[in-house]
């Protein structure tokens, strides 16, 4: 992640955080609409943007130790006593006013205060990138969820569609059986498969009332409120090539935002590692101070400090917080090596993933085109009376209608969120990242 994007998760955080509300009326809700009401409304992504701006103000905080200190100050006293015995008995009273301005200046150290301050810098560019990945996170959430719904709605309406194709299927058995050209028993077999399509139909009720909670939850939608329709998902005509998985690890490594934060932290963690470091040994300091007195006397008092030291016995304190600051920056390296190594697990798993559901998608197409014109044909023969045309025939056909429908179904929003999961692990934006404002 380069410098030059870092700066856009702020606008696209203060961005959402400002949006008005979406409609609840609204008719359709698309997947950017319920990716917009998640941002004003998901606790994640808020307390992201806080972490980023309190390590933007530790920022401002390290650079301020190259700066002078100017502290006005005024003070007023009133004094009262009472003696009650002795030669001085008796009562008096005092009011004292002092003002003064006092100013302070570090002029010189061995580094502490740079390292400090680049140690603060690579704590927020770790915080902003900790931030985007806190937010792609949270959309590929939304965006899991939202197509998951879909596809608990488009079996469901699977299920409601087989369900009327066994009672027409059922009718035209009873028409058959009446004329005589089907035995009574393929009537008992007609209502068995429509019972078990009314089954299959509870079951897709119960997996969209589901999958709809879910998805209300995450975006923050009433629970109250009924989720409007979703927009069409239509099978895309083309697949896009899948990059080889060489680049994808290589663009994966340098792109990705939780390795960008622990390569930060690393680098941070070295300046605190030298701060310690010299801390535990000798230290030279250089500092001037002013000091104007305005009353009761009028008076200036000027001072230029040199300052060496070392702690010659402070109980190990000294250099154990060095070793201290070296295991952690250890530890942290530890960490990005097992991560970058997760990575491209990640990134490979992602990848294969991918490829299979674009086979998938394709094979489920013809499939499901073989096996709605042999449904068709068959049910059109059995309607007609066909010799060698049987009760078993078109459930068999519908049947494979049915498992051509729903495997279609899953090969879809499989690959549809498979595409999106290999964004996330390579560390491309998702959509809605940007906010539409």
């Amino acid at each position: 992640m380069s410098r030059q994007s870092l700066p856009f998760v702020s606008a696209l955080l203060f961005g959402a955080l400002c949006l008005p509300q979406v409609g609840l009326a609204q008719k359709t809700l698309s997947l950017l609409d319920a990716i917009e009401m998640a941002k004003q409304r998901n606790g994640d992504v808020r307390s992201a943007y806080l972490d980023l701006q309190t390590s933007r103000s530790r920022v401002k905080q390290a650079f301020a130790d190259f700066l002078p200190t100017v502290i006005p100050n005024y003070r007023y006293l009133h004094d009262r006593s009472q003696v009650f015995t002795g030669a001085s008995a008796g009562s008096s009273t005092s009011n004292t006013r002092t003002s003064s301005v006092s100013a302070d200046w570090l002029l010189l150290d061995l580094g502490q205060r740079d390292w400090s301050y680049r140690a603060a810098r690579r704590g927020a560019d770790a915080s902003e990138a900790s931030t985007t990945g806190t937010v792609r996170n949270v959309l590929f959430a939304i965006l899991q969820r939202y197509f998951d719904t879909i596809r608990a709605r488009e079996l469901l309406r699977v299920s409601e569609t087989q369900v009327n194709r066994a009672e027409t299927t059922l009718e035209a058995t009873k028409l058959q059986i009446e004329v005589g050209a089907a035995p009574k028993k393929d009537e008992l077999q007609a209502k068995a498969d429509l019972l078990n399509a009314k089954v299959g139909l509870l079951q897709s009720q119960n997996l969209t009332a589901t999958s709809e909670s879910d998805l209300k939850a995450i975006i923050g939608w009433n629970a109250e409120e009924t989720l409007p329709d979703l927009e069409k998902i239509t099978a895309p005509s083309t697949f896009p090539e899948v990059a080889e998985t060489e680049d994808l690890i290589k663009e994966g490594l340098r792109d990705r935002p939780d390795l960008v934060a622990l390569r930060k932290r690393v680098e941070a963690q070295e300046f605190s590692r030298r701060i310690a470091e010299r801390n535990s040994q000798v230290s030279l300091s250089v500092s001037a101070s002013y000091d104007r007195f305005f009353s009761p006397l009028v008076q200036d008092s000027r001072q230029l400090t040199v300052l060496a030291s070392m702690p010659l016995f402070d109980g190990g304190y000294s250099k154990e917080s060095a070793r201290q600051a070296r295991y952690a920056l250890e530890s942290l390296k530890a960490q990005l090596m097992q991560a970058e190594r997760d990575a491209v697990a990640d990134i490979e798993s992602a990848r294969t993933v991918l490829a299979q559901n674009v086979l998938r998608v394709q094979a489920s197409q013809a499939a499901l085109d073989a096996a709605r014109l042999n449904y068709e044909a068959a049910a059109e023969s059995h309607k007609a009376g066909a010799e060698g045309t049987s009760i078993l025939t078109v459930l068999t056909a519908q049947v494979s209608l049915v498992t051509a429908e729903s495997n279609f179904v899953e090969a879809l929003f499989d690959y549809l969120i498979s595409d999106a999961r290999l964004k996330l692990a390579t560390g491309k934006p998702l959509p809605g990242e940007q906010s539409k404002n």
